[in-house]
């Protein structure tokens, strides 16, 4: 067979000669894939490991999950006093660990294929650690604003109804944005990642800031797709294990399966059942 001459043009020959050195006998391939592939799943069930062990500090109940028994007019958002009662740093320490258990497996793909790239131009491997720091960095000032979205949660709802209805018009605005073209564009190139390594090919070539920026590239495209998932998880219980694997399973499928945009929709139709019925009655989802 014929070796075709990598093109010189927008980037370099960069991606064909990534296939070429990724293909020989296969063994740079399952390298990369071992190595790369292993380590983020190795550190997300590090992060599991964590959110087992710590103390949840009343984080695995959300305004939608409190049980019935709760006296509403005494504690009219217990189950939601977790900014004021935990302090930014520990918040912020525990977002970020939770951040790296539910999206580091979704996100393996995008970094895979960095890698590659970054293998073959003979580069350091900090360069990958900066990209997965990029992308990290996002969802951490993600963290802030969700922060402070609880503070004046707490500040402003004052009664256990105006608490429930907020949860309920969450669900609704999660699944509103789920259904539109913006989430769908996003969730498109977080399932490209060789798009991405293309369309910014010049930019990671600037030194280890480079590959930070485009990890914050695509964080923010990660972001759009799934903060709607996180507001979800916010109302249901942000660190009620159950809530968090199925979340962080949702995540998965969309970004990964052929079909996971479908699966995503489908889903997205039974949270706008519960959203409505809570608009609608009032009433939680605690038993």
């Amino acid at each position: 067979m014929v070796e075709r001459e990598p093109s010189r043009g927008r980037f370099g020959g960069t991606i064909l000669s990534t296939t070429r050195q990724t293909n020989s006998g296969g063994r740079l391939f399952r390298q990369d894939f071992y190595v790369v592939t292993g380590s983020l799943v190795f550190l997300s069930g590090v992060a599991w490991f964590y959110v087992l062990r710590v103390p949840d500090e009343g984080m695995d109940v959300g305004v939608l999950t409190r049980p019935e028994s709760v006296d509403s007019m005494s504690d009219p958002m217990s189950g939601m006093d977790m900014g004021s009662s935990m302090s930014l740093a520990v918040f912020m320490t525990t977002w970020v660990v939770m951040m790296v258990a539910m999206m580091f497996p979704a996100t393996a793909p995008v970094v895979l294929v960095f890698d590659r790239w970054r293998r073959s131009r003979n580069r350091s491997t900090s360069l990958t650690v900066s990209f997965v720091l990029g992308y990290l960095a996002v969802w951490s000032a993600a963290g802030l604003s969700v922060y402070a979205a609880l503070l004046v949660i707490e500040d402003q709802v004052t009664t256990s109804e105006s608490a429930v209805r907020v949860g309920g018009a969450t669900l609704v605005a999660a699944v509103l944005y789920q259904l539109s073209p913006l989430k769908t564009i996003c969730l498109t190139k977080c399932r490209s990642p060789l798009t991405l390594v293309m369309d910014h090919a010049q930019r990671l070539g600037r030194g280890r800031f480079g590959p930070f920026q485009v990890g914050v590239v695509h964080g923010a495209y990660c972001l759009g797709c799934c903060w709607a998932l996180m507001a979800v998880l916010v109302v249901l219980g942000l660190m009620h294990l159950g809530w968090m694997a199925a979340v962080s399973g949702l995540i998965l499928v969309e970004k990964v399966l052929p079909s996971g945009h479908g699966y995503g929709q489908i889903i997205g139709a039974g949270i706008a059942v519960a959203g409505a019925t809570v608009l609608i009655t009032g009433s939680g989802l605690g038993a």
